[in-house]
């Protein structure tokens, strides 16, 4: 599919079963809104301890809906967050659609040495206007920015308290 031409979200679903399917297919990717697989390496120990702190105090705060790694349809494609949170009865609408048809109300990105802030902007924009009302990303030393649709928040809309384990940067 030419990289002018942006896929319909049918056709990215398709795309996306079909890699869900082959056994061959990498472990980690996302599809972009031209229908393009991005690879991505398979995340570090370091950086899936730092996803599952993220998971453990959202959910120990907001409730046991936080997941790892969810896929989610965006306007840029279909992306894959860290970490999501949505209550309950958000979970039990999507139940059975994979990717989420809508962004999570909380999604969140662990950054790793291979992010660019140009990616994780597209990618906190594209979830803001999919319905996320807050994006957290988590910087390379443990740094802790909220996004919502107006931009940066000095806190989170949710309350949350975040301190990390420093010991996990």
């Amino acid at each position: 599919m030419p990289a002018e031409i942006v896929a319909e979200p049918g056709a990215l679903l398709r795309r996306w079963a079909e890699l869900a399917a082959d056994p061959d297919a990498p472990d980690h990717y996302e599809i972009n809104e031209y229908g393009e697989l991005i690879m991505s390496p398979r995340p570090s120990n370091d950086h899936q301890r730092i996803v599952a702190a993220m998971a453990t105090a959202i959910a120990q705060q907001l409730g046991p809906e936080a997941v790892a790694e969810v896929s989610v349809m965006t306007d840029r494609g279909i992306r894959v967050p860290d970490v999501v949170w949505m209550p309950p009865q958000k979970w039990q609408q999507s139940k059975g659609k994979t990717p989420l048809p809508l962004s999570p109300d909380l999604c969140v990105e662990v950054l790793s040495a291979g992010n660019t802030r140009e990616e994780i902007a597209m990618k906190a924009g594209a979830y803001l206007r999919g319905g996320a009302r807050e994006v957290i990303v988590v910087g390379l030393r443990g740094e802790i920015q909220f996004l919502g649709p107006e931009g940066e928040r000095a806190e989170s809309i949710f309350g949350l308290s975040l301190d990390l384990d420093r010991a996990l940067f």
